[in-house]
């Protein structure tokens, strides 16, 4: 592979042994992706959109060749579909100059060639449109769609599905959410529905352990790289999941799971299913996030009803009582739902936004400047600036002489990730 700088042999023999990419330029496809799973972040509309009108290799190619946005503006007036990018991103100059400073910091081709020698170590390989095995449904996500999927199985045809339910809920579950959780998905054994989870503590992990118990195939989408399985704590899980099912990521070995990941994890579990049942959340619990992808991609939603006296439930009944989702009282219902009922429409629930979420991840116990958590983040310097100012405000960071400092979550303050509580 000659094509971007990259003459290695081996990164041709390895990226078609991790993909089955036969032919050169499927070759180019998938390691222009793999690129891009490692360049961007989950969920980043204006890569999609490029790569969409442009094809991820052009995209690439004009990347490494530090072209003008006038060169890329020419290459896309040429491209079929472009109108649509166009009238979308109406300020095309401020969307691609953002991009740069959030990519380029990243593009070191080294560590692509890195992040494919990590997936081969551990076992995994790497799907993309151009594969066989492809989920169709995560082209629902539209520009939002992973760019691939770095997959560990044992059998990749278990990844092939039709219908399917996803069960997510609080990492704090008590007795009657294990409970729940149990009989909802031996349920699902009688109709051989798959289970999609996110993998973390509390009700996913009893769902997917439910799942293997009754020979159900199951999948956990990772919020990190396939070489970071979290939380670690159900590394033996992970492993059971394996004989039946897969274990997936969107972002390039190597990747760590930070909050906005986390949160964009969840698109991809409610995206890969026909509905959506959430078994226990509280208020602010991140299972609300993965409904909120839901309801916005229009798949059925169901939640299962707790005790008033119970935080455990309290946003379960609080979306029940506004009539954003069914409500489930008996097991059979949920597989019901993922066979064949329509879902609600729901404003976005509340929480920091995308460039808040970013700009908190990228920040450890130090002080550091505003230039280091663009980079970290993935953001432009205005981005950041939005960002910061914001946290500020709400008593998240505050600017020292040394640069910005994240503060102690001490009045209560924390965030639910859908794995373990991030402070």
């Amino acid at each position: 592979m000659r094509r971007f700088l990259v003459n290695d042999a081996r990164v041709t023999s390895l990226v078609s042994r991790l993909s089955g990419a036969e032919t050169e330029s499927e070759i180019e496809s998938v390691f222009a992706r793999a690129t891009f799973s490692l360049i961007t972040e989950p969920g980043d509309r204006f890569a999609g959109a490029l790569m969409k009108s442009l094809s991820p290799e052009v995209l690439l190619d004009l990347l490494l060749e530090r072209a003008s946005t006038s060169a890329v503006l020419s290459r896309l007036k040429e491209a079929d579909g472009s109108e649509e990018l166009l009238s979308r991103f109406t300020d095309f100059d401020s969307a691609y100059s953002d991009a740069l400073q959030r990519w380029s910091p990243r593009l070191k081709l080294v560590d692509v060639i890195s992040a494919l020698d990590l997936a081969h170590k551990h076992g995994a390989i790497i799907l993309s449109p151009l594969s066989q095995n492809w989920p169709t449904a995560l082209g629902d996500l539209q520009y939002a769609s992973p760019h691939c999927l770095w997959v560990k199985t044992s059998n990749i045809e278990l990844f092939e599905f039709s219908d399917s339910l996803s069960v997510v809920g609080s990492r704090n579950a008590t007795g009657y959410g294990e409970w729940v959780t149990s009989e909802i998905v031996t349920d699902c054994s009688s109709r051989n529905l798959p289970i999609i989870s996110g993998g973390a503590y509390g009700i996913d992990a009893i769902a997917h352990r439910a799942a293997i118990a009754n020979g159900l195939v199951t999948v956990a989408f990772m919020a990190g790289g396939i070489d970071r399985l979290y939380p670690s704590g159900n590394a033996s899980l992970f492993e059971k999941i394996l004989d039946r099912g897969a274990v997936v990521a969107e972002q390039a070995p190597g990747a760590s799971p930070t909050k906005w990941r986390f949160l964009q994890r969840n698109r991809l579990i409610a995206a890969m299913s026909s509905a959506t049942i959430v078994i226990e959340a509280g208020q602010r619990s991140g299972a609300l996030n993965t409904v909120t992808h839901a309801i916005e991609l229009g798949r059925p939603v169901g939640a299962v009803p707790g005790p008033i006296t119970s935080q455990s439930s309290a946003g379960c009944n609080r979306l029940i009582s506004e009539g954003l989702v069914s409500s489930i009282c008996a097991p059979n219902e949920a597989a019901d739902l993922a066979l064949g009922k329509a879902g609600w429409f729901q404003p976005e629930l509340a929480g920091l936004g995308a460039f808040e979420t970013r700009a908190l991840d990228a920040m450890g116990s130090k002080s550091l400047a505003a230039t280091d958590i663009a980079s970290r983040a993935g953001l432009t310097s205005r981005e950041t600036e939005i960002a910061l100012g914001q946290l500020a405000l709400l008593g998240f960071v505050k600017q020292t002489d040394r640069g910005w400092l994240k503060l102690p979550l001490d009045n209560g303050q924390s965030f639910e990730t859908g794995g373990e509580r991030i402070r």
